[in-house]
This record gives C-alpha cells, structure tokens and sequence, in this order.
C-alpha cells in the first residue's frame, strides 16, 4: 500500500499560490509600466482582491479542522485483488 500525508496537498495548493502571487505582481507591474492606471482598471484589480482575499479566507474557513497528519491512500492493491464469494 502506498500512502502520502494528507498535507503533501497543501504543498501543491502553496506552489499555487505562490504561481498566482507572482502573475499578480507581473500584471500590476504592466499596469503601471504601461501607464493603464485608470478608473476601470484600479475596479478590476480591486475586484479582483477582494475576490481572492474572499477564496482565502474560504480555504482557511474549510480546512482549519482537518487533521493534516492522516494518511492518504494513493494504491492499495487489495482493491483489485480481493476475492468476495457472495452466495
């Protein structure tokens, strides 16, 4: 049987974050090195803020009971194996 702790998921769920972090920073970076500091543009990002911020504090309100040591089941091979005579 072949387990992984279940927080070798937050370790994905971080080199997420830290992918989207960093386009965020390129792309307010190409706001103001283009000069598209508008009125509609400061909305978008603002949106957009608040709308991560929201899909944070969702994950954090989720996850905050869950206990990270269980181990998770990637193969078992008695799912294929096992043998049930019903008659």
């Amino acid at each position: 049987m072949i387990t992984a702790p279940l927080y070798s998921l937050l370790l994905i769920y971080l080199a997420f974050l830290i992918l989207f972090a960093i386009l965020s920073i390129v792309n307010l970076s190409h706001l103001a090195h283009t000069g598209a500091l508008t009125f509609v543009s400061f909305m978008v990002t603002a949106i957009m803020g608040i709308v991560v911020i929201l899909i944070f504090f969702g994950t954090w309100f989720l996850l905050k009971d869950i206990d990270w040591q269980t181990p998770l089941t990637i193969w078992n091979s008695g799912w294929f194996g096992a043998t049930t005579d019903v008659y």
